[in-house]
C-alpha cells in the first residue's frame, strides 16, 4: 500500500506578519546597538576635575610585603585621597602631621592613598626601603647629611614629623604613574569621587572656594560647611 504524503498547510498570514515584525525589531535593535558605540563620547581620561581618573596598577605596601594592586579596584563608594609624596622632598617631611590628623578625622569615609615618587632632583634618590621607614617611622639613615637616609638624606626616617602612617603606600619610583598624572611636583594632592572621577585637583585652585585647601575640600564633598 502507497504511504500518503503529509500535505504541507501554507503559512497563514498572520505567521508571516510575526516573523516580519521580528525581523525588523531585530534590525532595529542592531542598528541602535552599533549607532550607540559611535554616538556615545568615551570617558575622558586625565587627572584634570570631571575626568576618569588615569587607572595603574603598581605594587603597594601596607605594612607587610609589598602586594600588586589596581586603582579601579579600590572604588568602593567612598572618596579616594591620593597624595604624591617624595621622602627626600622637605615639604613632604612636614606634611607627615597633616596627613595623620586628615586621616584620623577621616579614615571612615575616605580612601587614603600615597602615591610615592622620586624626583629627578639632586639629592632624592629613594627606595622602598625608604619608603617603608618614612611610612612606618622607622630607622633608616641618620642625621649627618651624608645622603643617606629621608630629607634628601638628612634625616633618620624615624624622626618624620606626625604618627606611622597605616595606609596604603603606593611604589612610584619610576614616575610612570606620575607622568600619567601630570605631576607638577610634591607633595600634591588629588580626590576622586567613588567611581574614580576626580573632583578636585590642587592645580585647578580657579574651581574651588577661595583659599581652599584639601582639609577644608574633603569636608565639602563629605556634605559639610
Amino acid at each position: 500500500m502507497a504511504r500518503r504524503r503529509r500535505r504541507i498547510e501554507p503559512q497563514g498570514k498572520d505567521e508571516d506578519v510575526r516573523l516580519m515584525a521580528g525581523l525588523i525589531t531585530a534590525g532595529v535593535i542592531s542598528i541602535v546597538l552599533v549607532a550607540s558605540m559611535f554616538i556615545a563620547p568615551p570617558a575622558n581620561v586625565g587627572p584634570e576635575e570631571g575626568s576618569l581618573a588615569p587607572d595603574f596598577i603598581a605594587s603597594a605596601y601596607t605594612g607587610g610585603a609589598w602586594e600588586e594592586v589596581r586603582l579601579s579596584e579600590i572604588y568602593d563608594g567612598r572618596l579616594v585621597y591620593i597624595n604624591f609624596l617624595d621622602t627626600d622632598c622637605p615639604y613632604c617631611w612636614e606634611e607627615g602631621t597633616e596627613l595623620s590628623n586628615m586621616h584620623q578625622a577621616f579614615h571612615e569615609d575616605v580612601i587614603f592613598i600615597n602615591v610615592m615618587v622620586s624626583l629627578e632632583i639632586v639629592g632624592h634618590d629613594s627606595s622602598r626601603e625608604e619608603v617603608q621607614a618614612f611610612r612606618d617611622k622607622t630607622p633608616f639613615g641618620d642625621n649627618e647629611n651624608n645622603g643617606d637616609g629621608c630629607y634628601s638624606g638628612r634625616k633618620n626616617c624615624a624622626e618624620r614629623p606626625g604618627e606611622a602612617h597605616t595606609w596604603m603606600y603606593v611604589d612610584d619610583l619610576t614616575n610612570s604613574i606620575a607622568g600619567d598624572w601630570d605631576l607638577p611636583g610634591t607633595p600634591f594632592s588629588v580626590i576622586l569621587d567613588g567611581e574614580g572621577t576626580v573632583v578636585w585637583n590642587q592645580a585647578q585652585s580657579d574651581n574651588h572656594p577661595p583659599g581652599e585647601e584639601v582639609g577644608n575640600a574633603l569636608v565639602r564633598l563629605l556634605g559639610g560647611e
